[in-house]
């Protein structure tokens, strides 16, 4: 249920500035108050010069309040800009990188509720209710001040945010945060990584298998919530389809092990589907959105291998994280050693097929991509177990019969037989069969 609130405030625009204009709402209400009822209270705790006639407050809240409806007339143009260039230059994927961010959300919330003070406190100052000074307008001033601090910082972050190292990084960081999480999806409970499908106890007699209720992307799966059904019902529930994969009414999701029971629950309340992918359990989503920008930069639009590059060396550090200690199956035992949860995982070739064969085929006359490749899965077998290492043997045979070698000069040849003798101190001989 906390993953499921989370992606809602996520991929919600409007929440954070909607909690700072409630937020900003009641301060307005509060310092109201204070003007027509604890006047005479404050003036001895507050210096003269803080206080001001009402004519003077309101002639100061209107034009803050103009000032900050302009400010966020800007500040909605300039996410516009970079939006467009994200689009562009980038990948559409990464567009909620930024429209999400927190920090953009804060600027807007700052930037909204400011102006929702000025507004209502503005509505508030009247001569006919109010005869003495009051400090709404001192405390609009300090508002005002605020948000042209949170201008300055929002005019940095959108100046860093369209650098694209900085966004590959980002996004090598967010994929790390989300292997993490994946890793500690489950608490009190023994964990293990097997290779093959788990053998099921003998001692369930049934088994039932549920599909969905709609189509789309799986969106987020609660582990943690299938193990605790699992347990409280005595089931073995196998989860069939992977965080990302795009599904229809007929796909089978899960597979309920049991002793002849009635199996009901809302599937729903244990699997998100949406209209698109998410990066908070998806570490294939988190990787394909760095393998496309690095497809955008050697576009012959764009033409900038370089930024590609990059984003192969980036991806060395999340991959290496997601290949490590990798089976195809997360088994989960309860702490009676009674197997309660069986979870699918992406195999390491596919990990590597779908990071890499994009950019293998499209950049398979560009020698400098080969060579970073290489590179990247050079680092990754330096660092890697042994089953590991005979995935990216595999691989790289792939990759190296992918490109157009007949178009290589005798230095690129070079380079890349040292790329390849590199390689297979680590992974063994590489034959390239003809």
């Amino acid at each position: 249920m906390g993953k499921k609130l989370l992606l809602k405030i996520k991929e919600s625009v409007w929440i954070i500035p909607s909690i700072y204009c409630v937020i900003s709402f009641f301060i307005a209400i509060l310092i109201v108050y204070v003007d027509s009822s604890l006047h005479e209270y404050v003036h001895k705790y507050l210096p003269d010069f803080l206080m001001t006639s009402v004519d003077l407050a309101q002639t100061t809240l209107g034009t803050i309040a103009g000032a900050l409806l302009t400010m966020t007339t800007i500040t909605f143009s300039t996410i516009m800009v970079v939006l467009t260039t994200y689009t562009s230059q980038f990948s559409p994927r990464t567009l909620k990188d930024f429209l999400t961010d927190a920090s953009t959300m804060r600027v807007l919330g700052v930037f909204l509720g400011g102006f929702i003070y000025s507004i209502v406190s503005l509505l508030f100052m009247r001569n006919t209710t109010i005869d003495h000074e009051v400090i709404s307008a001192t405390v609009g001033v300090l508002v005002a001040f605020v948000c042209i601090a949170f201008f300055a910082y929002f005019i940095h972050n959108v100046a860093t945010s369209i650098q694209v190292n900085n966004l590959i990084n980002k996004l090598a960081v967010d994929t790390l945060q989300t292997i993490k999480d994946d890793r500690k999806v489950l608490k009190n409970c023994t964990m293990d990584e097997v290779d093959k499908q788990p053998q099921i106890p003998t001692e369930y007699s049934q088994k039932q298998e549920m599909t969905g209720e709609q189509f789309g992307y799986i969106q987020l799966i609660d582990y943690q919530g299938l193990y605790e059904l699992a347990k409280e019902k005595n089931y073995l529930i196998e989860v069939n389809q992977y965080i990302g994969h795009y599904i229809t009414s007929e796909s089978k999701l899960l597979t309920i092990y049991h002793h002849g029971k009635n199996v009901k629950f809302k599937i729903n309340d244990y699997l998100t589907i949406g209209d698109d992918r998410t990066s908070l359990q998806d570490v294939e989503f988190n990787l394909i959105k760095m393998v496309e920008i690095a497809l955008r930069a050697i576009s012959p639009g764009i033409n900038d291998p370089n930024t590609a590059i990059d984003c192969i060396r980036f991806l060395r550090v999340p991959l290496l994280e997601a290949l490590s200690g990798r089976g195809r199956f997360s088994v989960y035992y309860d702490n009676e050693k009674k197997l309660r949860l069986i979870k699918r995982k992406e195999s390491p070739e596919q990990l590597l097929y779908t990071t890499f064969y994009q950019l293998s085929h499209y950049g398979r006359e560009d020698i400098s991509i080969l060579l970073a490749i290489l590179d990247t899965l050079i680092h990754i077998a330096k660092n890697s177990s042994d089953n590991i290492k005979h995935e990216i043997k595999t691989f790289a045979i792939y990759v190296i019969r992918k490109f157009e070698k007949e178009r290589l000069e005798e230095l690129d040849r070079k380079q890349l037989k040292h790329k390849q003798t590199e390689l297979e101190t680590f992974v063994g001989p590489i034959v390239l069969s003809p």
